[in-house]
């Protein structure tokens, strides 16, 4: 495979264009805020890319067309050494899924993903009939202290996303509820590319159904507007909470997409398709 440089990652953004959701995680490689690699057939046109995040969100853009190459991508995916623990690999094209799960049979699971298109007027309803945040509670901007408790005590996977807690806040945002000095409700942006920002809500369990993520989540969406960024929402297809609070944010829900995923441990790839029904499909 031939990867690009830095400088060359723009060569394969047609190759994203028109499609019914938007691969934050890919063009956050390209635009250089996130760190990842670019893969293509050809250096100067190139006709079929993947475009991998260092945080496991693959992206297989193009036509597929080059058999070399395609089998270049699959020896890559098959090796484990090259992921951490996991990957979800998107594409583009139904065709291309087709081709590239015909050399992943056994390998790989197929999940389904929602994706919703931002509505600004139902954003601003929403913000008509917001609570007030009850007492006792804080809402905060995530900077590099908070960041920095967030990925140690409650998301360590964030090391992956954001290579320094001052890496986050030169490209990332985000905003939590405090009780106490814990967190109670966190919405960071997990993706930022393309002129959008990926949404990621989390609630401790034992504050949730109060109201809190929706809060935090309208505080991450009034930065992105008075920033000039799409907030953007995905989600399994399955998990029915997130898709209420998606549109209970402003988010209408059009179109369910199919991914491949692999993880190491099977246990947790069982347990996953029986959390959101999976299994009885």
């Amino acid at each position: 495979m031939i990867e690009l440089s830095d400088e060359e990652y723009i060569r394969v953004l047609p190759l994203l264009k028109n499609q019914a959701y938007e691969p934050v995680f890919a063009y956050s490689v390209i635009d250089h805020n996130q760190s990842g690699k670019v893969f293509v057939d050809h250096r100067e046109n190139p006709a079929t890319s993947l475009i991998v995040n260092s945080y496991g969100q693959y992206l297989l853009a193009g036509n597929g067309s080059d058999e070399h190459f395609m089998n270049d991508i699959v020896e890559y995916l098959l090796n484990e050494q090259n992921h951490s623990t996991y990957y979800d690999l998107y594409v583009t094209t139904p065709e291309l899924l087709s081709l590239i799960s015909e050399r992943l049979a056994g390998r790989t699971v197929l999940l389904h993903r929602s994706s919703f298109t931002f509505d600004p007027s139902r954003f601003q309803n929403l913000k008509t009939t917001l609570k007030a945040l009850p007492e006792h509670y804080v809402m905060k901007s995530m900077d590099d202290t908070l960041f920095n408790k967030y990925r140690n005590e409650m998301d360590s996977s964030y090391d992956s996303l954001w290579n320094s807690s001052q890496h986050f806040i030169e490209r990332g945002f985000g905003y939590c509820i405090m009780m106490n000095d814990h967190f109670a409700s966190v919405c960071n942006s997990f993706f930022v590319g393309g002129g959008y920002a990926d949404i990621d809500i989390v609630t401790v369990d034992e504050y949730q159904k109060q109201g809190l993520a929706t809060l935090t989540g309208a505080a991450f969406i009034e930065h992105c507007l008075k920033h000039d960024v799409v907030p953007n929402y995905n989600c399994d297809a399955g998990n029915q909470r997130s898709i209420q609070l998606a549109t209970k944010l402003g988010f209408v829900r059009n179109y369910d997409f199919p991914m491949l995923w692999w993880h190491q441990d099977k246990i947790i790839i069982s347990n996953y398709l029986e959390k959101f029904n999976y299994s009885n499909q």
